[in-house]
């Protein structure tokens, strides 16, 4: 049986985790005897690094260097370079997040393999709740062209919440995971109960993260340079590269004594700044508001209070600052334990986990060590734990009503536990119509205002047509079914009065299948380290 590994693709920093003969998820440490990696990838030809080494190569050789590709994750290749402002190496525009994310996973999966002295092919990759569906199937793409078999892309608070909840089965209790990453933000209220971990409620944004309060600072630290200096410092790449590795420092400095000091070099000239704790929080607290905003929508989500939550989890380092720990313990009036876990590394543990429940599912169970067995596996030769997420968008589809105004209507609501499939009748709207046209969107609710123009292609997965017969009668009688499946591809069904049927499956994406096929032969040219 092959080995199962969890993978945590973070925006700054990634780790990967296996559950051991013992039956203990653990991380796994890279070539260089980290913990964790950083997500930061060095070109130098047909030479990929990944890790410290390139970021520590990010002030000499900035046009060469990619990092926070995370955010980017569903975009196209033309789409993610557009964002970028300043210069970048021609071999850095071969490729689009889904490549360059792989190159992330062939450095975990490489090392972890020299560690643990055997192959690696299966895995559960996680993602943030929030994730669309093009992200999340980027990440399955980074992942298939890695060369490896992606069993499961599970939401990130899940895994965390597996991690902590699998030694407290049995005292049901609901856990509010806190997931501040490098990159992006997650909340989401889980219910842990006798043998089962089930997501309740889930908000986020995936372009809030620990790079926000760092780009406030950099701003502030480069216009105190500019009205001494009369220079914009983040004009030159090499120097916005110091100053943000003098920034990350600092913030992490912030957090453990009241004040620190950077110093902005450009062109010959410098300027040092003294920066307390409590300057850096001024100068953020509108990150934090969102934070705070989006625990307050989560938990109405959820139809909870704080009274209702037991657990207050700490994930992703972000939440290392005093500043996030403070606000949460006044706003749930609960003792904020930052040790409770590893935020760095208990998504992967969690991932690992699954993915030894997802090996038990499918049967491998007699091929797992006794101590596995013995963890996992109850006395009726079922997983002792079910993991239940939920949809994290509506799914729906565009109708016109009686009015022929386009409206939403939901086939699967958010939250919904996943798998699951939900059918719906519905009616042509003219008499002899030929066929119709179901349009797929995600993240739209029901009814939207009238008076707002919405623009359905940005929120519109796919479509599926179907034929009809001539001389149906209007209101003629349809009938779709969406079909979600726990690797977050949806399938669409529409049939007709005379049971003709329309079929489609929903895999949304910038890669098709020959892309991805494309992308594994380059990355094979390419020698990752």
């Amino acid at each position: 049986m092959s080995k199962v590994v969890g993978i945590d693709l973070g925006t700054t920093f990634s780790a990967i985790a296996h559950v051991n003969e013992h039956g203990k998820s653990e991380i796994i440490p890279n070539a260089e005897s980290e913990r964790i990696t950083p997500s930061v990838i060095l070109f130098d030809e047909d030479l990929v690094v990944v890790g410290e080494t390139a970021k520590e190569n990010a002030i000499a050789e900035p046009e060469l260097i990619v990092e926070f590709v995370k955010r980017e994750m569903g975009k196209s290749k033309a789409e993610y370079f557009r964002s970028f402002d300043g210069p970048v190496g021609a071999l850095c525009k071969e490729y689009g997040p889904a490549e360059l994310s792989a190159l992330i996973l062939k450095k975990l999966t490489q090392d972890a393999e020299g560690y643990l002295g055997e192959k690696i092919t299966d895995a559960v990759i996680t993602v943030p709740a929030y994730f669309h569906d093009a992200e999340r199937e980027a990440t399955r793409n980074a992942g298939i062209i890695a060369g490896l078999n992606v069993l499961q892309v599970l939401n990130e608070p899940t895994a965390a919440a597996l991690a902590y909840g699998i030694d407290q089965l049995g005292s049901d209790q609901n856990v509010f995971v806190f997931d501040l990453g490098g990159g992006t933000f997650d909340v989401t209220v889980m219910k842990v109960s006798e043998s089962a971990i089930q997501m309740i409620a889930t908000n986020g944004d995936h372009r809030l993260g620990g790079k926000d309060w760092d780009d406030k600072i950099i701003r502030y630290v480069a216009d105190l340079f500019q009205v001494e200096h009369g220079e914009d410092p983040l004009r030159d790449l090499r120097a916005y590269q110091d100053l943000q590795n003098r920034v990350v420092d600092a913030k992490k400095a912030l957090s453990r004594r009241p004040k620190t000091s950077i110093v902005c070099q450009y062109d010959g000239k410098s300027t040092r700044v003294d920066l307390t704790r409590e300057k850096f929080e001024e100068l953020t607290a509108d990150l934090l508001e969102k934070c705070r905003s989006l625990c307050e929508v989560v938990l109405a989500e959820a139809k909870m209070t704080w009274n209702h939550i037991n657990t207050v989890l700490l994930v992703g380092g972000s939440t290392r600052m005093p500043m996030v720990r403070e606000m949460l313990a006044e706003i749930s009036g609960k003792e904020i334990n930052p040790m409770e876990v590893n935020p760095d590394e208990v998504v992967a543990l969690g991932a690992a986990i699954q993915g030894t429940l997802r090996q038990i599912s499918e049967g491998a169970a007699a091929e797992l060590p006794d101590a596995v067995v013995d963890r996992f596996i109850g006395a009726d030769g079922e997983a002792k734990v079910t993991v239940t997420d939920g949809a994290t968008h509506n799914l729906g589809l565009v109708i016109l009503n009686a009015q022929r105004e386009h409206i939403i209507h939901v086939m699967i609501p958010k939250m919904t536990a996943v798998p699951c499939e939900k059918t719906n009748r519905f009616g042509t709207v003219d008499e002899n119509q030929p066929s119709v046209l179901i349009e797929v969107v995600q993240g739209l609710e029901h009814n939207y205002p009238k008076d707002e123009v919405i623009e359905f292609d940005q929120y519109k997965l796919g479509e599926c047509v179907l034929g009809l017969p001539p001389g149906l009668p209007k209101g003629s009688p349809l009938h779709v079914t969406y079909k979600y499946n726990l690797d977050q591809t949806l399938e669409v069904t529409a049939r007709g009065p005379d049971d003709r049927i329309a079929e489609v499956t929903i895999k949304r994406g910038t890669l098709d299948a020959e892309a991805v096929a494309q992308a594994v032969k380059n990355l094979q040219t390419l020698e990752v380290e």
